[in-house]
């Protein structure tokens, strides 16, 4: 009998298995099945973790992603979060109380220990019980913020890239930083035991910044951290839910095994033209509908949804059902159960 973690890396290699993972990425939806409320959840690591478990075990998904928030990261520099009691935690920063308020404020940010920082130790406890009683079996994967995104959760995006070009070398200056942490905070997941590391690269997108401003502003830092998963034998995959993205780019720096995705990426006009110009270079995950589909739709749309996803982009193995991003938080349950019926229900088509 095929396991999960096998299916999976069956697909990351461009192999067909018995039939496509699914990854509904049930992270804050987790603490559901105990009836814990968000802001409790989020800040108690054991509990967030045997949610996950216990999630997995009544969906019947093939792994776990570790993402919390993508406020964990800019937190261990001090940045003060908001615990919503029913929503995911959100920086302050987005609400006008950024620990980064001037330009001369990105000289301050210094070295902190990822082990000891606040949340980021949560995250690698996290890792640690899912990896030990679910590692064999299913796959575990940790989640790393880059380093422009987690530098905008202090800054806020409108003014960080001002500053790009008033001031670029103390911007420049606190991403090194941030990286660095950011390394040491990617590294301590692997020890804990995870099969591969998340990389979040979300201004890597057409929405957000032009490719050669990507290029100098996160590539040359954050192409370290997958630099390093990989001298660790542990898998690179992106993720990157703008719009348009820039999977040249991306490919480029980061040399990933797969890429998730919500939205087609720039230059791509079909699921059809999607696996033929990159279905070759890098396994896909996604690309079903959040908003739409799993947080507004029902049962029978994301079955729908997920038939037409895998019978265009699975052939050949190097796809991964996956929500384009976290599972919608508040979304029902048993749309992300839908997602996994979907993958039984259309097998690969063997020749």
């Amino acid at each position: 009998m095929v396991t999960s973690l096998e299916r999976i890396v069956a697909a990351l290699t461009m192999q067909e298995a018995d039939r496509v993972p699914a990854g509904p990425l049930v992270c804050g939806a987790a603490r559901r099945v105990y009836g814990i409320t968000y802001d409790k959840a989020a800040r108690n690591p054991e509990l967030w973790a045997r949610s996950l478990i216990q999630s997995q075990k009544m969906i019947g998904h093939d792994g776990f992603l570790l993402l919390v928030d993508l406020s964990v990261e800019c937190a261990a520099w001090g940045q003060s979060v908001d615990y919503p009691i029913e929503s995911t935690p959100i920086t302050k920063a987005l609400k006008g109380d950024p620990l980064i308020k001037t330009t001369e404020d990105y000289e301050k940010l210094e070295y902190v220990d990822a082990r000891k920082a606040n949340r980021m130790k949560d995250v690698i406890k996290i890792a640690e019980i899912v990896a030990k009683e679910k590692g064999k079996e299913l796959g575990v994967m940790g989640f790393v913020y880059g380093p422009a995104g987690t530098l905008s959760m202090m800054r806020g995006l409108d003014k960080m890239s001002i500053d790009l070009k008033r001031n670029p070398s103390a911007v420049k200056k606190a991403l090194k930083v941030i990286n660095d942490v950011l390394l040491d905070y990617t590294v301590a997941q692997m020890e804990a035991g995870v099969h591969a590391i998340v990389l979040d690269v979300l201004f890597a997108s057409k929405f957000i910044w032009s490719r050669s401003v990507y290029d100098e502003f996160e590539g040359q830092f954050c192409t370290k951290i997958a630099d390093e998963v990989r001298k660790h034998n542990c898998v690179v995959i992106l993720h990157n839910c703008g719009q348009a993205t820039y999977f040249d780019t991306m490919i480029k720096w980061y040399k990933p095994t797969g890429i998730s995705i919500h939205y087609l990426p720039d230059g791509v006009t079909s699921l059809q033209d999607l696996k033929e110009k990159w279905g070759k270079q890098t396994a896909i995950l996604g690309l079903m509908d959040c908003p739409k589909t799993l947080y507004m739709g029902t049962e029978e749309d994301v079955i729908r949804e997920a038939k037409a996803q895998i019978e265009a982009l699975a052939p050949g193995g190097g796809f991964l059902l996956c929500s384009g991003c976290e599972f919608p938080p508040n979304a029902s349950l048993l749309n992300a159960r839908a997602m996994v019926e979907a993958c039984k229900m259309f097998p690969y088509k063997k020749s």
